[in-house]
């Protein structure tokens, strides 16, 4: 069997342990809490996937998580931490609205227009980390964490501002755009719109991406500077469009949010997706096909924990308490792929 077959099968085994031991930690807690685990789980599946509007849901949800983790998979196959994904995705948003509101152009013009405008917007704001780190050597775990911030008050700055409705309310948020300019749905009933047409292009891609000479050359990155340059792989310059990629998808996930979910700009727009994301894109062993079904259960997740939340006692925090199980065990599980404990107990005996 050809051995990245074995390894696409071996990380989903993984990922399903992964989801199957967070799951059982969290429903001991729920247990402690004095509910019943059995019921919590049942109604937080049944609120995600129990009819065709629930689930629905999952997919709006699914769409913007399974972008953003896709580019981030592109930066840490580089061994590039791109922690900026929110900012992106509100940089991407804000650009890709502004000739709605104030253009007025035909739709077949506009939506283009818009789209190439949030996929410039989060790969510029992604890149000026890229830059930094290529000429001052800044660390782009922090430059992309401080750029999130900016985003976030130059959101905020925006919808306080200069582009609040009038007509609002006094909340900060844009005016709507013209419902010529909505993706369209595909049934009155659901919100699922045509944004998910784009999200399966962009998987489709994601599958001959890592074949192309480009994505041989950000993966040969991610495996030392030493040996890209050896393998003739000029290091900045990929370093520079793998963050601009992985930017770019970030800020075409803003663009859905925009034009397919919120139609105007609100404080807060990104809604932590980025920080989901990254446990998605770590999840899925940055493999499209894991991104995806990691994208599913988080949507799952962050839906029916609603719902899990309405109808038994168990608070919505076990959501989130889940989410940073998987992050643990992540981080738990690259270790010891990276032998960091057979390390520590050599540096031991050394020590002794």
């Amino acid at each position: 069997m050809n051995s990245k077959i074995i390894n696409s099968i071996k990380q989903f085994v993984i990922a399903v342990l992964t989801i199957v031991l967070a799951l059982a930690v969290g429903a001991i807690l729920v247990r402690i809490s004095g509910n019943d685990p059995a019921e919590a789980y049942t109604t937080l599946f049944r609120g995600a996937l129990g009819s065709k509007a629930r689930i629905s849901e999952v997919l709006v949800k699914m769409i913007p998580l399974t972008l953003m983790a896709l580019g981030m998979s592109i930066a840490y196959k580089a061994q590039l931490w791109n922690i900026g994904a929110n900012g992106q995705l509100t940089i991407g948003a804000i650009l890709a609205i502004l000739p709605g509101i104030y253009l007025g152009l035909p739709t077949v013009i506009l939506l283009p227009l818009s789209l190439i405008l949030s996929v410039l917007g989060g790969a510029l704001w992604c890149g000026l980390a890229a830059w930094l780190k290529n000429r001052f050597n800044a660390n782009e775990v922090i430059t992309t964490l401080m750029l999130n911030y900016i985003a976030t008050y130059f959101l905020a700055f925006l919808v306080y501002g200069p582009m609040m409705d009038p007509d609002g309310g006094g909340f900060p948020q844009s005016k709507v755009l013209p419902d010529v300019y909505h993706l369209p749905l595909f049934s009155a009933q659901m919100r699922i719109h045509g944004g998910i047409v784009v999200a399966v292009i962009v998987i489709l891609m994601m599958f001959f991406f890592w074949r192309t000479k480009l994505g041989v050359k950000i993966d040969l990155i991610g495996q030392g500077d030493k040996i890209a340059t050896y393998a003739g792989v000029n290091v900045k310059k990929t370093v520079m469009v793998a963050m601009l990629i992985s930017g770019a998808l970030c800020g075409l996930a803003g663009w859905n949010e925009v034009y397919g979910v919120q139609y105007r700009l609100l404080e807060g727009l990104s809604s932590g997706y980025g920080d989901i994301a990254t446990i998605i894109a770590l999840l899925g062993g940055l493999n499209p096909l894991g991104i995806v079904i990691a994208s599913f259960f988080f949507s799952a997740l962050l839906v029916g924990g609603a719902t899990m939340q309405r109808m038994t006692e168990v608070p919505y925090s076990v959501v989130d308490i889940i989410q940073g199980l998987v992050i643990v065990f992540v981080i738990a599980r690259t270790a010891i792929h990276f032998g960091w404990p057979q390390k520590l107990l050599r540096k031991g005996k050394k020590d002794a």
